[in-house]
């Protein structure tokens, strides 16, 4: 098992050519160039939106594998990859008219949306912006509980280990992320990749996806929204179905938060099997 982690985090971190066999860059609302990729073809297509620190590549397992039925569209955010880097703020909402901007460049008009960490988040905007294509959004590892998100001080007090030591805040911070379990090499490496987003950038994301009120949005949109989840976080189901009342979850044991990585097979089969209830 962690020699099968270890040969992805090494495939996934160090090699992304297969993705850039097809797409381009479009300009984002703010001017910003986003970086995309599109494989495959068919309906619906999937829009699978990376986390923080990280970029496309993040779903080079589930491009190689959903593209053979589906259209897949992957894509750097601002700040990330080769998208852009020079944005004045990285909000929610400029991070969501990255995703539209590719939806809109595309003409895509069928599609669902798979999010992880705080791509998950992310898909919440594009659903506001978008909701008559969308037909679902897949969370991955993220909804754990829908909440009115921090105030300015709180999201600022939360920054200040990061201010003072970046990279070793970034350090502890990926550590958290994994059961202790995990393969030390493995996550070493993924410690790495997410210590390359530069302090200026990866604190302003920081900043504001701890103020976004995500109980608010879901209440606002009802989205149907089903969430593949590892087994690090906790995801309080009774509580998000008060709010959203067709949100479901599943989980995948053995995994923390990167389980796209950790245990693609399953991760695979999880989103085939949503991805059919979505579209029943």
């Amino acid at each position: 098992m962690k020699s099968r982690i270890l040969f992805w985090a090494v495939v996934i971190i160090f090699s992304v050519s297969t993705l850039k066999a097809a797409g381009g860059k479009v300009k984002s609302s703010d001017g910003i160039e986003i970086a995309y990729s599109v494989s495959g073809k068919g309906e619906p297509t999937l829009i699978f939106v990376h986390g923080w620190g990280w970029d496309q590549s993040l779903w080079k397992k589930q491009v190689a594998k959903f593209s053979a039925r589906y259209k897949v569209v992957t894509l750097d955010l601002a700040g990330h990859g080769e998208s852009g880097k020079k944005r004045k703020s990285y909000t929610v909402k400029a991070f969501a008219d990255d995703v539209v901007s590719v939806v809109n460049k595309l003409k895509l008009n069928k599609v669902i949306l798979v999010g992880h960490s705080m791509g998950g988040i992310i898909n919440l905007e594009v659903y506001r912006q978008i909701k008559d294509k969308v037909v679902g959004i897949i969370g991955a590892d993220t909804y754990q509980l829908f909440q009115k998100g921090e105030n300015p001080k709180s999201a600022e007090d939360y920054l200040t280990t990061f201010k003072e030591n970046y990279l070793g805040s970034v350090r502890e911070y990926v550590r958290t992320l994994f059961l202790e379990s995990a393969d030390t090499a493995f996550v070493e490496n993924m410690v790495k990749k997410m210590q390359k987003l530069s302090p200026e950038i990866g604190m302003d994301i920081f900043r504001n996806i701890y103020q976004y009120n995500s109980l608010k949005a879901v209440t606002e949109l009802q989205p149907r929204i089903i969430s593949l989840n590892g087994q690090k976080f906790k995801v309080k189901e009774a509580e998000n179905v008060k709010v959203l009342p067709s949100f479901t979850s599943k989980k995948i044991l053995g995994t923390g938060h990167f389980l796209m990585i950790e245990n693609p097979e399953r991760f695979d089969e999880l989103l085939q099997q949503t991805i059919d209830e979505l579209t029943r």
